[in-house]
């Protein structure tokens, strides 16, 4: 089979391997699809914290069941299916408690281990998720980001309160479209990019502000007339962290979404003084990836356009540099595995 690797720092190649055996418990998947996140754009880039080369990349894929492994008994060959691609150790201490997203021995498909970037792909059936057989691709394959935004809200405790998102990428949108349907009064999103301000104003979004030309302060003005209850990070860019705790009024929730891939410097008094609650955010629960897919799958979701690139796998050295190269411009990149 093929396998895709990331060898070093802005360098992909393609390489022959073993088919994995299908082993207890497991199901080994034909791939079909790969997203790429921000996250492989870091990888790609030598810039995650988390992860050494060599990898294979790619956490966000579609696929169709090949085999089954022994006690496997409720998919069949031929099966559609999504990967919720965050493997826990179900043992330590967080994953004791219920929040298997936060496990001790954190383990992402494609930044910890390898990823989906391979013509076959084992893994344990817990993480498998059967799809409606004539499920749309280009719907579907958002099922993982989606889940992210899901539980940004929930992080959130959106219901009922103004929230304002920063960064109106496709986990921005999607964070922002989330909050709306867990029943936030407003949503807002701000960006620095016009065509992201457009795509947030497509999709269903309240108010959506290009912040080259206000601060946030002003935006967060603009759009509640005040202090937005509610603010979701999803642009991971130290200079306007400072910015949100400026935005941010009194005991205002501030959730971090976005992957900082750099320290930074905070206003801690800031926090203590107005009783800020700052929370981390990382990927989502199952139960996120599962309403997630419901959500999409009822068509809840704005998903036309969100489409930017399209590419086949004998393509991802271009793909990833493209990628790169207009990660600020882009909603979603995706890689194909067969060339039509």
């Amino acid at each position: 089979m093929r396998k895709i690797v990331f060898e070093g720092p802005k360098r992909a190649v393609i390489q022959e391997a073993e088919r994995p055996v299908c082993g207890t418990g497991q199901v080994l998947l034909k791939m079909k699809r790969v997203g790429v996140c921000g996250t492989d754009i870091q990888v790609f880039a030598g810039k995650n914290r988390y992860m050494e080369f060599p990898v294979v990349p790619f956490h966000e894929g579609i696929a169709v069941v090949e085999e089954t492994g022994e006690g496997v008994n409720d998919i069949a060959p031929g099966c559609l299916v999504t990967i919720r691609p965050i493997l826990s150790c179900n043992t330590c201490y967080s994953c004791r408690k219920g929040r298997k997203n936060a496990c001790m021995n954190f383990n992402s498909l494609g930044v910890q281990s390898d990823g989906l970037g391979a013509d076959y792909f084992a893994v344990s059936r817990e993480y498998v998720y059967p799809l409606e057989q004539d499920a749309d691709p280009d719907k579907v394959i958002f099922i993982e980001p989606f889940a992210v935004g899901v539980h940004a809200a929930y992080q959130g405790g959106v219901k009922g309160k103004t929230v304002l998102v920063v960064g109106g990428g496709t986990i921005g949108n999607f964070t922002a479209q989330a909050c709306r349907l867990a029943g936030a009064e407003k949503t807002a999103v701000c960006d620095i990019s016009q065509d992201k301000i457009r795509m947030a104003e497509k999709s269903g979004i309240d108010f959506a502000v290009n912040t080259s030309e206000l601060t946030l302060v002003q935006a967060a003005q603009k759009c509640f007339g005040g202090f937005p209850d509610v603010i979701i990070d999803c642009a991971a860019v130290p200079a306007v962290f400072s910015q949100i705790l400026e935005m941010a009024g009194k005991t205002t929730d501030i959730v971090i979404v976005g992957n900082y891939s750099v320290l930074v410097e905070t206003d801690i008094a800031k926090i203590q003084r107005n009783e800020l609650t700052v929370k981390g955010c990382i990927t989502y629960r199952e139960e996120d990836f599962i309403r997630a897919k419901e959500l999409i799958e009822e068509g809840s979701v704005y998903l036309e356009g969100f489409i930017s690139k399209r590419y086949y796998f004998s393509q991802v050295q271009e793909m990833m540099e493209q990628a790169l190269e207009n990660k600020g411009i882009n909603m979603k990149t995706i890689m194909d595995f067969e060339e039509e």
